[in-house]
């Protein structure tokens, strides 16, 4: 395990229905590459996870939503599975979790169903996003721009489709979180230096890219955590 990003803490919001792959593999390069991983839900002790529409591994919750607090984390991941994503939706303290996250400029990684989140949350308006391609009415209702692409990058949202497009979303998610790091360092006020300048950090905040833009194709020289994010997916769509 690397340390890149042992400084950052990932909220997952998901309860049962979720797609498994979308869970467990950016977890899992996430969790290589250092970071902290919470498991939100308004389930208490555990989530089921499913294989399209087979029920696959279930997973323990680190955490209620209805007590997380989203100034503790730097980042959301968002899984899809259609009976995930359809009960997520439906949850003020998702919608308000994904709301303050937004306000804050913090990554938000939706995957799927995932994005149905972002449409009740009111946050969608304006973006550019990818999702299952059964959303993509709802977004463009939502006044999204949807496209069908493996991974979108709109500003802080990073957006894919389904399993198979895991590899890409990692890839692209980490990036994201690389700004995000330097983003909170540069926040951090300096030793010894008490003044209003440090601590707003405004002068740390990192350009975003150009919304909606394809990633670049990812560099030959990536670390360990890339290339656990590149391992294949044998899981069904969903």
């Amino acid at each position: 395990m690397s340390n890149r990003y042992n400084q950052l803490k990932v909220a997952v919001l998901v309860t049962d229905g979720f797609e498994q792959a979308e869970l467990l593999e950016p977890k899992k390069a996430l969790e290589a590459a250092g970071a902290t991983v919470h498991i939100l839900s308004d389930k208490s002790d555990s989530v089921q996870g499913f294989k399209h529409v087979d029920k696959g591994e279930v997973v323990s919750v680190d955490g209620s939503l209805d007590a997380a607090n989203p100034a503790d984390y730097s980042a959301v991941l968002l899984p899809g599975g259609v009976v995930n994503g359809d009960a997520m939706r439906l949850l003020p303290e998702a919608r308000n979790f994904v709301r303050a996250a937004n306000d804050a400029e913090k990554p938000i990684a939706s995957i799927c169903h995932g994005g149905w989140l972002l449409i009740s949350a009111g946050i969608a308006k304006g973006r550019t996003v990818t999702s299952w391609p059964s959303l993509q009415d709802d977004f463009k209702n939502a006044g999204s721009q949807w496209v069908d692409q493996e991974v979108v990058r709109d500003e802080n949202f990073v957006s894919s489709r389904k399993p198979t497009d895991i590899p890409a979303f990692n890839n692209e998610f980490m990036k994201l979180l690389d700004e995000q790091q330097r983003r909170e360092q540069a926040q951090q006020p300096a030793a010894g230096v008490a003044g209003d300048e440090a601590a707003t950090g405004s002068a740390g905040k990192p350009h975003l890219s150009e919304k909606g833009s394809a990633p670049a194709a990812p560099p030959s020289h990536e670390n360990e955590a890339f290339a656990v994010a590149h391992g294949e997916s044998a899981q069904s769509d969903g």
